[in-house]
């Protein structure tokens, strides 16, 4: 999130090895003009529990995996370059 807000590069290894419902929560961030949806914040007020998260313009996010471990969905596939 940090990295979002302030424009940073992020890059996720082992890509393969994450959990696909975690990485289909990244599927909207990576749509032109995406946002990130936290659900679970970790707030203790009720009113925060959603955050909605604009990333920076200068926001980038790479993600890299070994092929022979296995495979990302094909949604992420598609939002990859």
């Amino acid at each position: 999130v940090e990295a979002m807000k302030k424009g940073f590069w992020l890059h996720l290894e082992n890509v393969d090895l994450c959990s696909s419902s975690v990485l289909d929560r990244l599927n909207p961030l990576m749509e032109p003009g995406g946002k990130l949806l936290l659900t679970e914040s970790g707030t203790q007020d009720e009113g925060a529990s959603h955050r909605l998260i604009k990333p920076h313009s200068n926001f980038r996010l790479f993600l890299s995996m070994s092929p022979e471990r296995g495979e990302i969905s094909r949604a992420m596939r598609n939002r990859c370059v």
